[in-house]
């Protein structure tokens, strides 16, 4: 799960409370296959998206039992959220106590709730583990997944020489959503361009420097740019290419973001482990 804003607007129940709208995820089998299973994406404007989010991926993280990865305190903190809102909404909602099973199953609780301890499959830390056991002095000090993953790029061959194929989308290679015949890894002056960077500016009234800001900034970093196309999508008036087009870039953006999560992940096995095939 990624993306996720909070407020003041009538779709929610209080001022300033969060929606869920977005997520993407990603599978990494036994035998090494990735695929990029499936995703979510609610930008109808006015409508309250976070328990059709939930069900969603829930039906995703049900068809197997496997490890689940986050990056950072973002979908931990959304999670319990949507558990808290589920416990306070008075609508009729027959599924309420099967969803609420399900967040305590994947998620730890925050302010030290005493109503569950962390689930049997609470999601794993990536950026924890960043903070404990990695350190590359390109991401100059950040832990945040926007330098990271440039970081660990530029300083592994192996992902180097298997990503700078058109492997992703393709027929027979890694399975996507959103993509064709996509290769990640162009160069500029021998240095591995920003995998972000690849993809087309999703304001065409923003310049390139505005939108750094809300991609790459400290305090955007949990998807600041997917943030502000959702709240132009609820509050703008546009046209149903416009829509689209920005529906498109937010499927692409998010796919990334789970994308980098198994870059990370890859990169760091071929480095403990350097006779890691490609797949």
């Amino acid at each position: 799960m990624r993306e996720g804003l909070g407020y003041a607007t009538q779709i929610s129940n209080r001022p300033y409370e969060g929606i869920a709208f977005q997520f993407s995820h990603h599978v990494v089998h036994k035998d090494g296959r990735i695929e990029h299973r499936g995703q979510y994406l609610n930008t109808a404007p006015g409508v309250f998206p976070n328990y059709d989010f939930l069900r969603s991926l829930k039906n995703e993280l049900d068809q197997d039992q496997g490890s689940i990865f986050r990056y950072a305190a973002h979908e931990n903190t959304y999670l319990n959220m949507i558990y808290r809102q589920l416990r306070e909404d008075q609508e009729d909602i027959p599924d309420r106590e099967e969803l609420c099973s399900f967040i305590r199953t994947i998620t730890t609780p925050v302010k030290k709730s005493k109503e569950w301890v962390a689930g049997p499959r609470n999601m794993i830390d990536m950026c924890e583990l960043v903070k404990r056991y990695y350190y590359d002095p390109a991401t100059k000090g950040s832990n945040s997944i926007k330098q990271v993953l440039p970081a660990i790029l530029n300083s592994s061959r192996f992902l180097q020489e298997k990503y700078a194929n058109p492997i992703y989308g393709a027929d027979s290679g890694i399975p996507s959503l959103n993509y064709r015949n996509w290769k990640w890894i162009e160069y500029v002056e021998d240095r591995v361009l920003d995998p972000y960077k690849l993809l087309p500016n999703m304001f065409q009234d923003i310049s390139e420097k505005d939108f750094a800001v809300l991609s790459d900034s400290d305090e955007l970093r949990d998807g600041g740019a997917a943030l502000t196309a959702y709240a132009r999508m609820q509050f703008e008036e546009m046209s149903e290419y416009e829509r689209t087009e920005i529906e498109k870039a937010l499927l692409k953006y998010c796919e990334l973001d789970t994308l980098a999560m198994v870059m990370i992940y890859e990169g760091w096995k071929n480095l403990v482990y350097p006779k890691y095939e490609k797949v």
